[in-house]
């Protein structure tokens, strides 16, 4: 009896303990995975032994993977397979300040083997950011993107992979972007307009066919114009196998008609005709409109039919596919198909680590904003915490029990706010929700007017609206969090990061007494600067910057009604406790925002903390920093909320964190010692049917699969 007592103490305590942050944060062993082009092998971005990320392959039957990029000062921050056997291009940046480098690299044995550390430029220079354009894997050649010249704007380059020559394709001082076919020809530019339109030209008739081309209005011809209000959810995809017609998202106002936009959309890799469509309310749902594949899209659907199907790569003749699956409540498993065989083989899990606990389940819902827009929602609660059932609570609240929503009794929560804002949280694992309801908080994630996802008439009702409406979203989420007895009103934190972190800033001066205490991730504070400060090739997009946030810095009507929605103006307002993380080298929301909003809380004497990383940008990438990071949040949550808390010290992790200012309120941090702290401071074929309705597993778990799409596939002949 005794034993089993103490084995049921031991299991008991093991389900309560907090997953370590390292668990959860630390590098995993795989990302960034691609399927080589011809099958044989995958590839991955992995750390290394002095925990910088390079990149490694592997083929299928290999025991060990090998190491083919040897970096020992920079992340991989991301990668690519090439039209060339054994050739691959990678991307690098300085400490976070996106001015991506480009790089060529041979990874054949014979050529790693003779100089591993090899590799050719292509981009490399300060302050030039480039990026690839086109790259179709079948060809030697390349389309990359360097604004090496107006920094406003990109030239585009072809670069070759064999000879290293690099040929100027378009001198550019006007478009935002270009569209390339599959013979790496220029089809189409994109032009902002005035009016935040989008113009879609092409090469006039009477242009000279020589390189380089001009952006000189002579050489262009107007093809199509889209409006500002349909930009997000009308654009070209991919050309069709003939190069003639092109695949296009159309989401204009005939179209705004079910809940969910089509997310992504799955390719032939040779022939170019569509193979599925994915849509996503909730959940991602698959929708199979080729018939030669809808066997295995629906063999695969069912092979784990509570989870969904992610499809990752294809080889180029389809006999090989990388693939995964999205679940609330565990990491991504990735799985080899075999057509032929059909046959799926497990490689590899991407937390395994996570396996030995239990993780939180998040649950989709709906509620209604004050002015009665349907809005989307996540909810994650502690795996621990006993739920009422359907029978247990009101009729109005039996079908949010059903979902397993409602606790026996109200929790702490933390209210998550997505950045972008065009962005928007979606369904499937994710680390943060798992620390947070590990520490015994609840997790609400609201996709509020202005994210995407949801249609061209939800995101639109964002534009101007930030530190109105879409706060307003935000408030109205708590308050059916409270009202269905999900969160206790004085228990209830704030956090978010970009947007997020505004929100954040929002919610402090313009809401102070509705949370608890807020969490401000490389948040802006004053949006007159915000705008003024954008890296200089945003300008491309200005006007759509500018009808988004609502305001334009350079008229007195935009500053007037930016400075109403700046929270660096209402400091005085502030009356809880606060914690701001930034990233010094940060090209979006530069430091400035968060030094100018802690200055002015230090002149007013309200307590404040601020934690700067030099060596970072948008965001905190280096494992050191990013573990430090979510330590400060997790200590301040703790100090305000009383949640879990794992104690650790600065000189426990490799991190370049400067505790500017740290606020007694919340105790010492410790390991100081460690680190600084510091004093304040052509035609149009309408779509038709689908040849196969949404794939449904068995048994079925969707309920969102009786809507329609939002936005509709399209095929356009450019030229």
């Amino acid at each position: 009896m005794q034993v089993f007592l103490g084995l049921l103490f031991i299991l008991l305590l093991s389900a309560a303990d907090p997953i370590p942050r390292k668990v959860l944060f630390s590098y995993t062993k795989y990302s960034g995975i691609q399927l080589r082009p011809d099958g044989r092998e995958y590839g991955f971005i992995s750390p290394t032994k002095n925990n910088i990320k390079n990149i490694f392959v592997k083929c299928f039957s290999c025991k060990e993977a090998r190491q083919v990029t040897f970096e020992e000062e920079r992340d991989v921050l991301g990668w690519s397979w090439t039209g060339v056997p054994n050739v691959i291009l990678f991307a690098q940046d300085r400490h976070g300040d996106e001015n991506t480098m480009l790089f060529k690299k041979n990874i054949s044995e014979e050529a790693i083997a003779q100089n591993p550390q090899k590799s050719t430029v292509i981009s490399n220079k300060p302050q030039v950011t480039a990026h690839i354009i086109r790259n179709s894997l079948r060809s030697a050649r390349i389309i990359v993107g360097i604004n090496d010249d107006n920094k406003m704007y990109f030239n585009a380059y072809m670069y070759d992979l064999l000879t290293d020559s690099m040929t100027l394709i378009i001198k550019n001082d006007r478009f935002g972007r270009f569209v390339f076919d599959h013979d790496m020809n220029i089809r189409l530019a994109i032009q902002e307009q005035p009016d935040g339109s989008a113009m879609y030209l092409r090469r006039s008739q009477t242009a000279k066919n020589e390189l380089p081309y001009t952006s000189n209005a002579s050489e262009w011809e107007q093809y199509l114009v889209v409006k500002s209000e349909d930009k997000m959810v009308t654009r070209p995809i991919a050309f069709d196998k003939s190069n003639e017609h092109m695949y296009w998202f159309w989401g204009d106002e005939n179209n705004d008609l079910g809940k969910a936009e089509i997310s992504d959309i799955v390719i032939h890799p040779t022939d170019k005709t569509v193979l599925a469509l994915i849509e996503t309310y909730r959940r991602p749902e698959l929708f199979a409109v080729n018939g030669r594949f809808v066997v295995h899209f629906q063999y695969l659907v069912n092979f784990r039919p509570y989870d969904s199907l992610l499809i990752m790569d294809f080889s180029n003749d389809m006999s090989t596919w990388l693939l995964s699956y999205e679940s609330a409540d565990q990491p991504y498993d990735v799985y080899l198909y075999r057509v032929e065989q059909k046959s799926v083989e497990f490689l590899f899990n991407l937390r395994p680590q996570l396996k030995q606990y239990k993780l939180s389940r998040q649950v989709g819902f709906d509620f209604k904003a004050r002015d009665g827009v349907v809005l989307q929602a996540y909810l994650s609660l502690p795996p621990e915490v006993p739920l009422l059932s359907a029978k247990d609570v009101p009729n109005a609240d039996q079908a949010y029990a059903e979902l397993g929503m409602i606790p026996t009794k109200p929790q702490k929560m933390v209210v998550r706010v997505h950045g972008g804002p065009r962005v928007r949280d979606s369904f499937g694992f994710d680390p943060v929700n798992a620390w947070l309801t590990s520490r015994g908080y609840a997790v609400l994630q609201v996709n509020f007017r202005g994210s995407t996802g949801f249609g061209r008439r939800l995101m639109n009702a964002g534009n101007g609206e930030w530190g109105r409406k879409m706060h307003f979203d935000i408030l109205d989420g708590v308050e059916f969090a409270i009202a269905k007895r999900i969160a206790e009103r004085s228990q209830i934190a704030i956090m978010g990061g970009s947007y997020g972190g505004y929100e954040t800033l929002v919610a402090l001066t313009f809401s102070p007494e509705v949370f608890s205490c807020r969490v401000d991730i490389v948040g802006p504070s004053n949006l007159i600067t915000l705008i003024k400060t954008v890296p200089p090739y945003w300008k491309s997009f200005y006007q759509n910057l500018v009808q988004m946030v609502g305001g334009d810095p350079e008229t007195e009507e935009g500053r007037r009604a930016l400075r109403e929605r700046s929270p660096l103006f209402f400091a005085d307002r502030v009356t809880k406790p606060l914690i701001i993380l930034q990233g010094a080298n940060d090209p979006r929301v530069n430091q400035q925002e968060s030094d100018q909003f802690v200055e002015a809380l230090q002149n007013r004497s309200i307590p404040v903390s601020y934690i700067l990383y030099p060596d970072e940008g948008h965001g905190f990438r280096k494992e050191g920093n990013r573990l430090t990071a979510y330590g400060f949040e997790e200590q301040f949550l703790h100090t305000c909320l009383g949640g879990k808390y794992e104690p650790f010290q600065l000189g426990d992790y490799n991190t370049t964190a400067i505790v500017k200012v740290w606020s007694q309120d919340f105790g010492r941090p410790r390991g100081l010692s460690w680190i600084a702290i510091t004093p304040s401071l052509s035609r149009t074929s309408r779509p038709g049917k689908m040849s196969e309705a949404a794939l449904a597993p068995t048994p079925p778990t969707s309920s969102s699969n009786s809507h329609v799409l939002v936005c509709s596939c399209r095929i356009l002949k450019p030229v």
